[in-house]
């Protein structure tokens, strides 16, 4: 009996510890009294972020960043890095005025010098950017555009506006971001709903409106430039300008 009663009380106590362990081990959150600079998760080389004072950072077990606020801009690789076209950014360089100056002495002429970006994007100080398991930023504010490259193994870009939001699939594949220019790209279910088969399915998305895509590149939801001859559960309807689009496979509604 004794030897009984002694199990149950061990069973006890490594029930408490496994759950004592679990609660510490939980993710946590820190507001900020300064700006910091701290690890995000996924890093496997010890650089750091500067995050920002007066905002709350969200944490994983391991007291690295899953979410926070930049405290300036930053270059960070998205989870889609191999998709990024533009994999070169513009930056400030100044054309010394002697040959033999010192580089930091600023007495010259300031040009823009093309610097290889290594699948990174610029991200805009003062929004929250999230990380991926891996490392990479599953969604946040770009302080530049970005031009990305959708529907895997297959032709075809977007160019995605500055100062907008963009989201990643956990496959890299864009999930939702602001065109920066008028797009043309397939809907959800084009190759049955399609009416003018003289564009070969496509439709034009207004420039600066949010598109919503498949893993696929085909757009879910978004604002048409060009009203559209559409076909809904089999009935010819239009689309039209300025409102938002959901397309499906069975066909198409507006959002009012």
């Amino acid at each position: 009996m004794q030897a009984k009663n002694m199990l149950a009380k061990v069973a006890v106590i490594m029930s408490l510890c496994a759950f004592c362990g679990s609660v510490f081990a939980a993710p946590t959150s820190k507001t900020l009294t300064k700006n910091e600079e701290l690890y995000p998760q996924g890093w496997s080389v010890g650089e750091q972020v500067k995050f920002k004072k007066g905002t709350t950072v969200s944490l994983n077990e391991k007291g690295a960043v899953v979410n926070g606020v930049l405290a300036s801009d930053t270059y960070l690789r998205p989870q889609g890095w191999q998709r990024v076209i533009n994999d070169y950014s513009l930056e400030a360089a100044y054309a010394a005025s002697s040959f033999f100056s010192p580089h930091w002495i600023h007495g010259g002429t300031i040009y823009n010098m093309a610097v290889p970006s290594y699948g990174h994007i610029r991200y805009q100080d003062g929004t929250a950017v999230t990380f991926s398991e891996q490392g990479t930023v599953i969604s946040g504010t770009i302080a530049e555009e970005a031009t990305v490259g959708i529907g895997e193994g297959q032709y075809g870009f977007v160019v995605f506006k500055k100062d907008s939001e963009l989201h990643f699939y956990d496959s890299g594949a864009v999930k939702t971001g602001t065109l920066s220019e008028d797009t043309k790209l397939h809907p959800v279910g084009w190759q049955n709903n399609a009416i003018d088969r003289s564009n070969a399915g496509f439709a034009e998305f207004k420039a600066k409106s949010v598109i919503n895509l498949t893993v696929t590149g085909e757009v879910m939801s978004g604002t048409l430039k060009k009203a559209l001859q559409w076909k809904n559960e089999g009935q010819e309807i239009e689309l039209p300008v300025n409102k938002v689009s959901n397309f499906t496979e069975q066909g198409a509604a507006v959002t009012e």
